[in-house]
C-alpha cells in the first residue's frame, strides 16, 4: 500500500506525526516514519489498556461493573453521591464531576466535589481512569501494570513498559503508559481480533464489543467526539473506533475493513491528523 497521499498532507500542514503503521488482514501493509522510532508516553491512549484490564479482571470474577469505589476506598461523611459512584460509571467518564482534573492520589481525587448524581452527563476527566486502575490495584493485589505484563504486554511481544505512578503508588492509568508505534498497532489488532492473540483468548470478546460501542452519548462540535464513548474508547466516523491520545497518540481499528492505523505524534493540532487518515488513507484500503 502507498500511503505517500497521507505523507505529503501531513507535509503539507506541518503536522508533527512522528511514524504511522497501518494494517490490514493481520498484516503491516504500510508504515512511514518523521523520526525513529521510540517508546513514548501515549498519553490517554493508555486509558483504553486500563479498560482492557477491567475485562480481565471481570472474567476473573475479581471486579464487577456494579462494585463501587467506596467498597475499596471507604470514606466517612460521603456524600450520597460518591457512595453510588460504580466502577461503571468511572468507564464511562460520568463521575458527575463538573471539570477536567489530574489527581496525584486517591485521597484527591475522590475529594473532589460531585455535582450530578453519577451514570448522567459524560465528562472526559483523568480522575475516573485513575479510579478504576486503583480498584483494580486492591482487587487483585498488584498494580495495574504488573497486572497486565503477563495477560497483555508479554503475550503482544511488549517488553515490560514504563507507566507513570501516582504519588500514592498506583499506575496512573489515564496517561503516563510508554510505547511505540508498533506495539500499538498490536494493540490494535488484539482488539480486531477481540480479544484473541495467537488462537488465545486474553479477554472476553463480549467485553471487547460492549467497550468499544457507545455506552453514552457526547456533545461535541467536532466530526468523531461526537458520537459516543464507550469503556475507555472513543466511537468514530466510518464503522470505527479508536484510542485517542493528545498530540495525536491514535490506535483507529476499523473493523468493516479489517484494518488498525496506528499513529504517534507530537501534534497540538491532533483532530487533523485523524482527519487526514480518513481523507488519504482509508481509501486505500
Amino acid at each position: 500500500m502507498n500511503i505517500d497521499p497521507y505523507v505529503k498532507e501531513i507535509n503539507r500542514q506541518g503536522l508533527g506525526v512522528e511514524g504511522i503503521i497501518v494494517m490490514q488482514h493481520g498484516e503491516k501493509c504500510a508504515e512511514y516514519r518523521w523520526v525513529p522510532e521510540r517508546p513514548k508516553n501515549i498519553h490517554s491512549v493508555s486509558k483504553s489498556f486500563v479498560s482492557i484490564a477491567i475485562g480481565m479482571a471481570v472474567g476473573e470474577g475479581k471486579l464487577r461493573l456494579k462494585d463501587r469505589v467506596l467498597d475499596f476506598f471507604p470514606r466517612q461523611d460521603a456524600s450520597p453521591r460518591l457512595q453510588s459512584l460504580s466502577l461503571e460509571h468511572l468507564l464511562t467518564m460520568t463521575r458527575g464531576h463538573r471539570e477536567f482534573t489530574r489527581p496525584r492520589t486517591v485521597d484527591e481525587a475522590l475529594s473532589h466535589e460531585l455535582f450530578r448524581d453519577p451514570g448522567g452527563a459524560f465528562l472526559y476527566d483523568n480522575a475516573c481512569t485513575f479510579l478504576a486502575s486503583a480498584m483494580l490495584t486492591k482487587a487483585a493485589g498488584q498494580s495495574l501494570r504488573d497486572y497486565l505484563a503477563p495477560r497483555l504486554f508479554c503475550p503482544l511481544g511488549i517488553a515490560a513498559p514504563l507507566w507513570a505512578e501516582s504519588d500514592d503508588g498506583f499506575t496512573m492509568g489515564a496517561t503516563g503508559l510508554e510505547l511505540d508505534t508498533s506495539s500499538l498497532a498490536k494493540f490494535g489488532q488484539f482488539l480486531l481480533q477481540r480479544g484473541v492473540w495467537q488462537g488465545q483468548e486474553l479477554v472476553s470478546p463480549l467485553w471487547i464489543d460492549a467497550a468499544t460501542r457507545a455506552q453514552v452519548a457526547t456533545r461535541n462540535s467536532k466530526p468523531d467526539y461526537n458520537l459516543g464513548y464507550g469503556w475507555q474508547f472513543w466511537i468514530c466516523r466510518h464503522g470505527a473506533y479508536r484510542c485517542d491520545g493528545i498530540y495525536g497518540q491514535f490506535v483507529i481499528v476499523i473493523p468493516y475493513k479489517e484494518a488498525v492505523i496506528a499513529i504517534n505524534s507530537a501534534e497540538e493540532n491532533m483532530a487533523q491528523v485523524l482527519y487526514a487518515v480518513w481523507d488519504h488513507v482509508l481509501p486505500l484500503l
